[in-house]
């Protein structure tokens, strides 16, 4: 059992069934129902699966909700890949709320964080404190 409450695709709140065993998408991320139904359905028709997928211990790759991300920051920026490989970067705060709001969830969302050493890059897991930052 898992601590999740939240679909990994659009962050729906996830009910009791979708915690259950069959709640697992793809690569056992937990989806909602109707999240799992997308998937299945565009793995059939073009294999592009609509959540991100990642793998643990990728170097430089951390999920945005675990850092304190400074949203707002001009030097933060928010890469938007779509599924038709459509690429859109936004660095203000009216163009972040924009790509947030606006992206599909099938759409691949990254944010890239200059920090003092290196630049950081993280997939952006949770859209709604993403937005809630920028508000």
């Amino acid at each position: 059992m898992t601590d999740q409450t939240h679909c990994n695709s659009c962050e729906k709140k996830l009910s009791g069934n979708d915690l259950n065993s069959d709640g697992y998408g793809p690569g056992n991320i937990l989806l909602c129902a109707r999240c799992r139904k997308l998937s299945a359905g565009q793995k059939r028709r073009r294999g592009w699966l609509p959540i991100m997928q990642w793998e643990d211990g990728i170097e430089g790759l951390r999920l945005a909700s675990t850092a304190p991300v400074p949203w707002a920051n001009q030097n933060v920026v928010i890469i938007h890949i779509t599924h038709s490989g459509m690429i859109q970067v936004s660095h203000t705060k009216t163009g972040k709320r924009r790509t947030l709001e606006r992206a599909a969830p099938d759409d691949m969302l990254l944010v890239a964080w200059p920090g003092n050493r290196r630049q950081d890059i993280f997939i952006v897991n949770n859209r709604t404190a993403a937005l809630g930052a920028l508000a």
